[in-house]
């Protein structure tokens, strides 16, 4: 049995928040509410976010992949390209921007 830190749960909680947000499509406060704690809330919005802005580009209207440079995609063409394709990759990337905003945290 594989066991998982807190951080890849919540990395893993938030791939398709984040996947919506990449795809340009609007996310609700409560929609991180629903995966993480209160206390939780400001950095995994930061983090999906940041994430987010790292994994697509916007064209002349259009949304790109930039982790496999495909497209151009609809908002929901973006966000199942996202989460079949690139699952794994965005929960690595969220998984190592969470531990960042953490650790500086720690630090102050």
């Amino acid at each position: 049995m594989k066991l998982l830190s807190s951080v890849s749960v919540t990395a893993e909680k938030l791939i398709e928040i984040t996947a919506k947000l990449a795809s340009r499509m609007h996310v609700e406060d409560e929609e991180f509410e629903k995966v993480v704690s209160l206390g939780m809330l400001e950095i995994a919005k930061a983090t999906a976010t940041a994430v987010a802005t790292h994994i697509s580009r916007e064209a002349n209207g259009l949304i790109y992949c930039n982790l496999c440079s495909k497209g151009p995609f609809t908002k929901k063409g973006m966000f199942l390209h996202i989460t079949r394709v690139h699952r794994d990759e965005v929960k690595a990337l969220l998984e190592e921007e969470l531990r960042a905003r953490l650790k500086g945290l720690k630090s102050t």
